[in-house]
């Protein structure tokens, strides 16, 4: 019985399966029939479309209806085209304008973009010539100072030289001529002749100092007492001899090298 049963099934499966199937066939043929007439109703489209209406497609219809039909469409095309040319006119129009529009506004912009960097270049001009103002006015003060200050500094030092010299002993300096005012005003030079003029009356006074002290070694003048400390020059304080005359044999000064070359002798550096 069960045998029975699975054939009886089995043959309706069966018996279905080839309903499906003759179904499947017929929905591909008419799938290929509609696919045909899609295609033949889009060349027809196409060709009407494009204004090629071909008389192959039209074989239903009559000459007069096919030429009233053609006429028509060849009104349609002329007024479609009219109105094509109106448009692009239209558009051209809009073109020049939009063109003219755009060249105004560059225009614009170029002579407001020219007149800003001018504007600005005329700004750095002028604070670059008052910087370079300022900086020259600058320099010049800075001149004048430090010209003022060596003339001070000059000036300072010649009062200094004629104090010293005033507390030696010395006369002063004459009263500032012209010349040495040229002199005053270039220190650098000024300053080698002042010191060499020093140094000279600095050995004239050393020399006349030692001339003096010979002759006190000598018995030419009285022994003088010994200076105090207070003034400004050293003294030097020769050995206790006896009042007699040398003779002239005989060799004066004490140790070597501190006689001259020409019997003066030489200054003794005090210890530091």
């Amino acid at each position: 019985m069960a045998v029975l049963e699975n054939n009886d099934q089995l043959g309706q499966l069966w018996t279905l399966i080839q309903e499906l199937s003759e179904q499947l066939n017929q929905n591909r043929s008419l799938s290929v029939s509609l696919y045909t007439q899609a295609g033949n109703i889009k060349n027809q489209a196409v060709h009407s479309q494009t204004g090629f209406v071909l008389r192959r497609f039209n074989l239903d219809k009559t000459k007069e209806e096919y030429d009233a039909e053609l006429e028509r469409m060849n009104a349609s095309m002329i007024a479609e085209n009219q109105g094509l040319q109106h448009d692009n006119k239209q558009l051209n129009t809009l073109i020049k304008e939009y063109e003219q529009t755009l060249e105004t506004l560059m225009s614009n912009f170029r002579n407001r973009a020219q007149s800003v960097q001018e504007s600005e270049l005329t700004l750095i001009r002028e604070y670059e010539t008052k910087l370079l103002a300022r900086q020259e006015e600058y320099a010049a003060q800075d001149l004048s100072s430090s010209t003022a200050l060596s003339e001070s500094l000059g000036r300072i030092s010649h009062l200094l030289r004629q104090f010293l010299r005033s507390l030696g002993g010395e006369d002063t300096d004459p009263p500032i001529t012209p010349d040495d005012e040229e002199e005053n005003r270039e220190p650098w030079t000024s300053a080698a002749a002042s010191d060499h003029a020093l140094e000279r009356e600095i050995e004239l006074a050393r020399l006349e100092k030692e001339n003096e002290e010979l002759r006190r070694m000598m018995g030419l003048v009285a022994v003088q007492p010994r200076r105090s400390i207070s003034e400004s020059r050293p003294t030097f304080e020769p050995p206790k001899l006896e009042h007699q005359r040398i003779p002239s044999a005989t060799k004066l000064g004490g140790a070597s090298g501190t006689v001259g070359p020409f019997g003066t002798y030489k200054r003794m550096r005090s210890p530091d």
